[in-house]
């Protein structure tokens, strides 16, 4: 008897996953490197004084989509750990409330310096 040359239909974990294509790699090359570097030049512009609303407003944007980015990269796309292990949302806590913190630091010194007229 021949074989039906009829695809098996995929189950549904392999018809969800997006844990292959772009956008996995996307966030990831977005929460740690290209949002952080998106950052520090927003924090040169502060320092700078160019256009100082628009960059506090776009510094804060910044970090808002860097904490969402991660946010999706764990819960929609398998997300992982810098260290390449399955992350949690337990993980996701700790990026964001370190992020903000830090972000806010950066915030704070760079209008610190701007005001200190050294550039």
């Amino acid at each position: 008897m021949a074989r039906s040359s009829v695809p098996e239909p995929l189950d549904s974990q392999e018809r969800t996953n997006p844990s292959t294509g772009c956008l996995p790699l996307f966030l990831r090359l977005t929460w740690m490197a290209f949002g952080n570097l998106a950052l520090f030049i927003c924090a040169g512009l502060i320092v700078r004084q160019s256009a100082p609303i628009f960059t506090d407003i776009a510094y804060f944007l910044i970090v808002v989509g860097l904490v969402l980015a991660r946010y999706i990269d764990i819960t929609q796309c398998n997300g992982l750990t810098s260290d390449e292990k399955p992350a949690t949302l337990a993980d996701w806590r700790r990026y964001a409330v370190l992020l903000v913190l830090i972000a806010t630091s950066l915030w704070v010194l760079a209008h610190w310096v701007s005001s200190l007229g050294w550039i």
